[in-house]
């Protein structure tokens, strides 16, 4: 099969030999080209290559320090060092600590094969290993984080947060009624909605934010190093973005128009463990539920 998703970078002072690899790989694969260390390497903090084959000598720097530079960037990369069977010997137990395989010089089509063969097949394990860690921490539905991801990551946030002396705050969203969506117009409209919802909620967050599916119809957004008075102004942001959104099914609701009643928890006011927090946010959302004036109900500071 030709992995042309998978990309390799190639750096050689000799022109005629990154040209041959060149020639050769870029058939199958995206394929860039380089004869100094630095210009890979701007190359690099751009778009990342799978694999790397590298001579040992550029016209600006060693090998072994460009790759630990290259290793920096992209850790996963599979890299291929290419030199002289007597170097390769004399040099392998320094080469074997930055490199993933070799290549004899001259290299011909065979030894090309056979070493990207193994790059390739180790590559496409990563991407697997990728794809189905993907598969365990994403919602089906609404392609957003799920429960079981936001219990690994409130407890690497608390942890952070407990070592370097940070607030942050957590908010719990619940869709008023949405029973009756389903109820009306069937599963698929209720689906369709839980999506849309997803995608304003990642839209409204910040970069640093997350957003999760904690179950249901209701949502969870994780905000890092906020404090609680900053939470509530988010929240309240949020809450105004799903009223005046428009959303397939509202028509079922009260007003024909959907609303959610939104709890904020926050660390270290509100609990020192993930289960303290979530109850807080818990409890504060049925209130905002029960409550004829906010829709965005938090504790208030002693």
């Amino acid at each position: 099969m030709a992995y042309r998703n998978l990309g390799i970078l190639i750096v050689d002072k000799e022109e005629p030999v990154r040209q041959k690899i060149a020639a050769f790989l870029s058939k199958k694969y995206w394929v860039w080209t380089f004869d100094k260390g630095e210009e890979a390497l701007a190359k690099m903090k751009k778009s990342q290559p799978d694999i790397l084959i590298s001579a040992l000598r550029f016209k600006d720097m060693e090998a072994i320090e460009f790759i630990k530079q290259v290793k920096a960037i992209y850790p996963d990369i599979y890299v291929v060092i290419t030199a002289s069977p007597s170097v390769l010997t004399k040099k392998m137990e320094q080469l074997k600590e930055v490199s993933s395989d070799f290549i004899s010089r001259p290299i011909n089509e065979r030894k090309l094969s056979l070493v990207l063969k193994r790059a390739v097949d180790y590559q496409q394990l990563l991407k697997k290993k990728e794809f189905y860690r993907e598969l365990s921490i994403i919602d089906h539905l609404t392609k957003i984080y799920n429960r079981r991801y936001l219990d690994l990551v409130l407890a690497r946030e608390i942890e952070r947060s407990k070592r370097f002396s940070h607030d942050f705050s957590l908010v719990l969203i619940d869709i008023d009624e949405f029973k009756r969506c389903n109820d009306r117009y069937g599963h698929p409209t209720g689906d369709s909605l839980l999506k849309k919802l997803a995608t304003l909620l990642m839209n409204q967050s910040r970069i640093m934010d997350s957003v999760f599916r904690y179950g249901g119809d209701e949502f969870i957004v994780l905000f890092p190093e906020t404090s609680k008075k900053d939470a509530v102004i988010l929240a309240q942001r949020i809450e105004l973005s799903i009223k005046e959104e428009k959303f397939e099914g509202m028509n079922s609701f009260p007003g024909s128009r959907l609303s959610c009643s939104i709890g904020v928890s926050s660390f270290p006011e509100d609990g020192l463990s993930a289960e303290a927090l979530l109850y807080a946010a818990d409890r504060m959302m049925y209130k905002a539920k029960n409550s004829k004036t906010s829709k965005v109900c938090f504790i208030s500071e002693k």
